[in-house]
């Protein structure tokens, strides 16, 4: 499907632990990638063709490395920061890009994303901001518990729910140091199952390619990174199709979104209602998706990188987020945040599981690990897939009972896991 690409560059930005299954994943097609950035030694550059020491964000040294390099496409996976500069990039040097300045806008800008929303009645939060001067007022009259965050930020950074009015204010300070622009929002607490979805445009054309719910063990804090546990499709999939996508997809025709992937984060329970969209790589299944629908999206972003179109050929894809079985991504996360590896158990043998349809370890024995400003520490993720649900709690307790993580004293480094038998609605 994809044979075109072969022998074409591709300029891929950022390369941090997770670029590199997206680096590798390209080179399979035949690509040249060239990975650039500050660090000689990421993670993405040991798995390229070419690594060239240029930062990601200096759009000046970057056109001229594309000019030297022939470069015939450029992207990013995972890094909020960097789509810009491929979109600027894409203007000055007049190759494809998939995203448009606002789909860039709402994935980075709150307020923006609610006011398009709201616009084709999608659901979101009721919302309001709240100044410095008005905090210490308002942190006596709000109901709780609220949803507090930067207006500005992305990947979960300085958000965090608030139950009662005594931490409001230090709350506050934290969303506040990760907006450059100085601005907070508060928002109604959404209850019920997160979720996180993909849409995948082709054309024009939105199609839902997954939908999945996602679960964390009891007393991690909301808006986490990574929850212990995703399960797809999920179990608010009919409902969702039903009261939900027809307005999203139009919001995307009438915003002008025509190509590309675009993610979703919200709430579901009695009604659905989002609080967050980007318009990349959601970091989630996308080997999932390739094993029901037959396509990757990380091959139709390298195909619209690198020839204007999402697949050749539209009709050759059958996407769907009712996939003819079930899947799951397990996070193994730190239950410490900072420590060495001594030993590592059972990753290899997982990969040998024949429902297992990838593996992605960012931690190995000998390896040292710190918290940085992520919410937590993730050491492996595995993607399986299975025919019905029972099958698939016993193959997601199969993993866990093979995955080990440990310290120089045996001790176990890994943060509790989910049950599965918590889990319900799902037959």
């Amino acid at each position: 499907m994809f044979e075109e690409l072969k022998g074409k560059k591709l300029l891929y930005l950022g390369g941090i632990p997770r670029a590199k299954y997206v680096v590798s994943r390209a080179r399979k097609l035949g690509i040249y990638v060239i990975v650039a950035d500050y660090d000689p030694n990421s993670p993405a550059k040991k798995v390229a063709d070419e690594g060239v020491l240029v930062n990601a964000l200096d759009v000046d040294a970057l056109e001229k490395l594309c000019k030297e390099k022939n470069i015939d496409g450029i992207m990013t996976g995972y890094a909020d920061i960097i789509l810009p500069i491929c979109y600027e990039l894409s203007k000055r040097l007049g190759i494809p890009y998939y995203a448009t300045a606002d789909m860039l806008r709402a994935s980075t800008d709150k307020e923006f994303f609610k006011e398009l929303s709201e616009k084709y009645d999608v659901p979101v939060p009721k919302t309001y901001h709240v100044s410095k001067e008005e905090v210490k007022e308002k942190a006596e009259t709000l109901n709780y518990p609220v949803f507090m965050k930067p207006l500005d930020g992305s990947g979960s950074r300085g958000a965090s729910a608030c139950y009662k009015k005594e931490d409001f204010e230090e709350q506050y300070k934290y969303a506040l140091s990760f907006s450059k622009k100085g601005i907070v929002t508060v928002e109604d607490f959404l209850q019920g199952t997160e979720f996180i979805l993909d849409y995948l445009l082709i054309d024009g054309e939105p199609y839902l390619a997954s939908l999945a719910d996602r679960y964390s063990v009891e007393g991690r804090p909301a808006a986490v990174n990574h929850p212990n546990l995703m399960v797809l499709p999920s179990k608010h999939l009919d409902k969702y199709y039903e009261e939900v996508d027809p307005k999203v997809c139009n919001m995307f025709k009438k915003a002008g979104f025509k190509d590309g992937v675009i993610f979703l984060q919200g709430y579901a329970d009695k009604k659905v209602t989002f609080y967050e969209m980007g318009c990349r790589l959601g970091g989630t299944w996308p080997y999932i998706d390739e094993y029901f629908h037959g396509v990757n999206p990380m091959d139709m972003l390298f195909c619209h990188a690198l020839t204007g179109k999402m697949v050749s050929n539209p009709n050759e894809v059958s996407i769907s987020a009712r996939f003819n079985g079930k899947g799951a991504v397990i996070y193994f996360l730190s239950q410490d945040k900072e420590g060495d590896i001594a030993t590592v158990e059972g990753v290899e043998d997982v990969q040998l599981l024949p429902y297992v349809v990838t593996v992605m370890q960012y931690y190995k024995a000998g390896q040292h690990f710190s918290l940085g400003t992520l919410t937590d520490v993730l050491f492996l993720a595995v993607h399986l897939v299975a025919d019905d649900f029972k099958q698939l709690k016993e193959r997601i307790n199969k993993v866990y009972e093979l995955v080990g993580y440990f310290d120089k004293d045996g001790k176990s480094l890994l943060a509790p896991v989910y049950d599965v038998e918590k889990l319900e609605g799902y037959e």
